[in-house]
């Protein structure tokens, strides 16, 4: 048997890494600033190709939480007539000294205990990350390097590559920055750590990786995020507009930021991080403060933003006035200091006018205060592919047009729907599809047929070229494992409620898990088991925090869930699976329902989630009605044979009810005994089971932590707006985690 991963969450931020990155381990420890020294491997991105005479480097320097992935979280300032042109220039973007995101940082091994590092790993500085940076660059057969270019921590190191490199260095474009820390940020700092160490998980820093001081992250996000924007950004965004009846939009907006966080850091990184940003200084063992600047010979475009609340206008102004061949350029926005993130067009236009070279003729800047806008690029931009306009997919489509601007202004997130397809036709452009009558618009598609393989292989490619590419599925296609292995392949994310592809041969279910892995992308099923309920994402926090799960039992279907409960009414239950289907409940053949498969499908897929191997033909199943009732023919003929059943099933219920007892679909997951089963189960009153109503439905947790109590997750378990939200909450987890900050 393997070893235990010594850093259980690394496979959960590698999802955050773009599979193009490519490691380099220095060939020799590299001495740090503040005593001692350090082995160091690199996790780098390039773009473009370096030139004979290696001098046509531009190195990108990104920020607190950000990787090596420059075209993910600055998209725009990639291309023809922008600031960095791949056609033009070889440009490079390391993931930074201590970051977690492949390079050496607390998350990594330490080789003298084969544990991570966590608070242990050693202090490191802003000039200690420039230096392994160079120790790269000169690697790779860089002699000259035209520009460097970051904003906030990113513009540090550009500081810091002008003063450590000054031969190597031609010019510097720092943004939104400081040449040394202020009080006021080194208190911002201080204040993030001291959240995360209050959470009593840290334990001195030696937590246990599978149970991290996730809270305590959390809050030191929520506490960043307030300086990452200006006062009337939030005032225009959220004011004092409600999301529930017991909370402000404001608050879900931060927890939200705070989740996020959570799922793609590590805390002792934040913390190494923050307490080297502490360390900036440009002038520290060089002299004095304003000497060391002038001391700067190299051009440099220093970009200052207005609303800045974090790195404030006048050290801009303090760094250009000192530096010889600086030049300031203001951004006038009321998005504070995030605005670097958010005006890339007007950032990209001034480092290309400071470069010398045409600027395109789009790119514009913003006014300060505009009115509310949906600007792709202003956000994380997101391109949706939706396979299948039924129920489901009709519902997401018609929840994005509503809601789309809401969404975009609370979360940071521009949705943009590129590609919708159905059983006969597919619509695609690149630009984006208006959803204004977007039926009329695949209606006048010529037939192409369903969307599988080979066929669709070039739309896939077209897909993976653009801005954070997703990949929608809410059909029941069956052959659809292909299409997503295919579609990781080209660099496509996935969220599907289509179970068929997790519920697979053994042998299919592992090939598809391999292309994920091995493309490093990312696949969100929530939708598949319980519609909108939160199952997967319960069960994954119980086994990160190092639980381990005995036994899950459930009412998955709300289909039957529905089904018995009018039985129990005394409904007879032709009628009842009729309204079903009319209502959108049932799947599009009603059998697949009544014979258990729905629901022995979605037991298969919560048993290989706990680690069992296991296939449908191991699940235990039996009907809610006779077999003969699901004969196979059409949906009347069905309908036929169960009204024959009626008076049968009625008696049962009627039989029941005199008994106390009540009817329920369950479905039980036994991992200790290796076992899965599902069937029709008569429960007493006091069963959690018996309180159902209509398509509830529930899953419940029993674990070594949650023994006594298991843990239980309740709510609607069927409905085609429901899965919607739901498959929107999906894509919304795929959109974070490539910010620059």
């Amino acid at each position: 048997m393997a070893p235990p991963d010594p850093d259980p969450l690394a496979a959960a931020r590698a999802a955050f890494v773009a599979p193009e990155t490519r490691t380099l381990d220095l060939p020799r420890p590299l001495a740090l600033d503040l005593g001692g020294e350090l082995q160091v491997r690199v996790a780098y991105r390039e773009w473009g190709t370096l030139s004979p005479a290696g001098d046509n480097c531009v190195v990108v320097c990104h920020a607190l939480t950000g990787s090596a992935d420059a075209d993910r979280w600055w998209t725009r300032m990639f291309g023809p007539g922008r600031a960095l042109d791949p056609e033009r220039d070889y440009v490079v973007c390391s993931n930074l000294l201590g970051s977690c995101y492949g390079t050496t940082g607390p998350a990594s091994t330490d080789p003298a205990t084969g544990r991570p590092w966590l608070g242990d790993f050693p202090a490191i500085t802003v000039r200690d990350m420039v230096r392994a940076q160079g120790e790269l660059v000169k690697a790779l057969g860089v002699k000259k390097i035209r520009l460097v270019v970051g904003g906030s921590l990113g513009g540090m190191q550009t500081l810091e590559w002008a003063l450590t490199f000054p031969e190597l260095v031609e010019a510097i474009a720092p943004i939104a920055c400081s040449a040394r820390h202020s009080a006021w940020a080194i208190g911002i700092g201080e204040a993030q750590r001291q959240a995360i160490m209050a959470d009593p998980r840290w334990r001195a820093g030696r937590y246990d990786p599978a149970d991290p001081p996730s809270a305590g992250l959390a809050v030191a996000r929520m506490m960043a995020m307030l300086t990452y924007r200006s006062m009337p950004s939030f005032e225009e965004r959220f004011g004092r507009r409600p999301q529930t009846a017991e909370l402000f939009a404001m608050e879900s907006y931060l927890r939200y930021q705070g989740r996020q966080l959570v799922e793609r850091f590590d805390p002792a990184t934040y913390v190494t991080l923050t307490r080297a940003m502490d360390t900036h200084d440009v002038s520290r063992g060089r002299g004095e403060f304003e000497e060391v600047l002038r001391a700067v010979k190299q051009p440099a475009l220093v970009v200052s933003i207005d609303s800045d609340d974090l790195y404030l206008p006048r050290e801009q102004e303090e760094i250009a006035r000192l530096v010889p061949g600086a030049r300031l350029a203001r951004l006038a926005s009321m998005d504070g200091h995030d605005a670097f993130l958010i005006d890339v067009d007007w950032i990209s236009e001034r480092v290309a006018e400071f470069r010398g070279r045409p600027v395109e003729a789009r790119a514009r800047p913003r006014a300060p205060a505009p009115p509310p806008r949906a600007v792709a690029d202003a956000r994380g931009e997101v391109s949706l592919l939706v396979l299948g306009t039924g129920k489901v997919g009709g519902e997401l489509l018609e929840q994005l047009q509503r809601q789309r601007a809401a969404l975009e202004r609370d979360w940071d997130v521009s949705l943009r729907v590129v590609g919708v397809a159905d059983s006969r036709r597919t619509l695609f452009d690149e630009a984006g599809v208006r959803l204004e009558g977007w039926r009329e618009r695949l209606d006048a598609q010529p037939e192409t047929g369903r969307f599988g393989l080979p066929g669709s292989a070039p739309l896939l490619e077209r897909l993976g070229r653009l801005p954070q590419p997703v990949l929608v599925d809410v059909t029941c296609d069956p052959a659809m494992d292909r299409v997503y292995a295919e579609a990781f392949r080209r660099g496509v994310d996935v969220v599907g409620s289509n179970k068929l592809p997790l519920a697979a041969p053994a042998e299919a279910r592992r090939a598809l898990e391999e292309a994920r892995r091995q493309a490093h992308r990312r696949y969100e099923y929530e939708t598949t088991v319980g519609a909108s309920l939160p199952v997967f994402d319960t069960l994954h926090r119980l086994q990160r925090a190092g639980d381990r799960v005995r036994r899950i039992e459930g009412s998955v279907s709300g289909t039957l869930g529905f089904a018995v409960s009018e039985l129990m009414k005394g409904q007879p239950l032709s009628l009842v699976v009729r309204w079903a289907r009319e209502l959108g409940y049932t799947e599009a053949d009603p059998r697949d329902d009544l014979s258990g498969l729905d629901a022995a499908r979605k037991a298969l897929i919560l048993a290989r989630e706990i680690g069992m191997r296991a296939s449908l033909e191991d699940v235990r199943r039996e009907p809610l009605v006779p077999g003969a009732v699901l004969a196979p023919g059409s949906l009347q003929e069905l309908y036929e044979a169960l009204r024959g059943h009626d008076g049968q099933a009625m008696d049962a219920a009627a039989r029941l009810r005199r008994a106390g007892r009540v009817l329920r679909y369950l479905v039980a997951v036994d991992a200790e005994a290796g076992t899965i089963r599902c069937g029709p189960v008569e429960v007493a009153p006091d069963h959690r089971a018996a309180a159902l109503h209509g398509v509830e439905a529930y899953v419940a947790f029993t674990t070594e932590r949650h023994a006594a109590a298991p843990l239980l997750v309740q709510g609607a378990g069927v409905g085609g707006a429901l899965t919607a939200s739901g498959v929107l909450e999906d894509i919304f987890k795929l959109s974070v985690g490539h910010g620059a900050r």
